[in-house]
């Protein structure tokens, strides 16, 4: 349900083979207190039911070529491409594994009426095993800084004024990049007071490994660019 009378809000979410948790999250955006949503979902090409989910749910699919994108790391070139394709004066993008509080999007949107450029809304994780419950205990040893933590949630205008994510960072530092151009720029950036939830699942420490080593290739590129 969607109330013209809102400014709307996109949430733009990359998917890959990503039926695992999708479904959580779509719920989620369900079960938000702001109604005037569209849900953005960017495909590479899932053969999972990944798609059909999207679509259960009345997301907007839009298919994604990998082969536009530059290295390994494509999460930034999915979530500009979203956001050029959304309508929203707000963008927001997201992963599939969380899940948004209720009043997530309401109270990214009060903050941005009331003056803020961007919102951080900070990561909390949960999971199964000794690797999740590690994970969870990481992020909170960071929760509430603004040096690690940064915003997913902007106003369009400066969104656009930005030039979105440099889609040449990867592993992280396109989030990073983009929070120390919107403070370069003199704007402002608050946080919401509930945080999103990060289901990782029964975390592995293998996978775990080639994640953050598929980020670290990715990090000199952030290093050379924001030393």
């Amino acid at each position: 349900l969607v109330n013209n009378a809102d400014p709307i809000v996109s949430i733009i979410i990359p998917t890959k083979n990503s039926i695992r948790f999708l479904q959580n999250l779509l719920e989620s955006i369900e079960r938000q207190t702001f109604r005037s949503i569209e849900t953005i979902v960017v495909d590479g090409q899932s053969t999972d039911g990944t798609v059909e989910m999207a679509q259960r749910y009345l997301a907007q699919v839009l298919e994604y070529d990998p082969g536009i994108a530059i290295g390994k790391f494509d999460a930034p070139h999915r979530r500009n491409f979203g956001a050029t394709m959304s309508s929203g004066q707000y963008v927001y993008y997201v992963d599939t594994d969380m899940e948004l509080h209720p009043d997530t999007v309401k109270e990214a949107v009060e903050l941005c009426t009331a003056g803020a450029a961007a919102v951080i809304v900070a990561e909390q994780s949960f999971g199964t095993g000794p690797w999740a419950r590690a994970k969870a205990l990481e992020r909170l040893s960071y929760l509430g800084d603004d040096s690690i933590e940064a915003p997913r949630f902007f106003v369009r205008s400066v969104w656009d004024e930005l030039g979105g994510l440099d889609e040449t960072l990867g592993g992280g530092g396109d989030d990073w990049d983009l929070h120390e151009a919107i403070k370069a720029a003199g704007y402002r950036v608050e946080r919401t007071q509930h945080a999103v939830m990060h289901n990782e699942g029964e975390l592995r420490l293998l996978p775990l490994l080639r994640k953050r080593y598929m980020y670290g290739q990715d990090s000199w590129r952030y290093i050379k660019k924001r030393p």
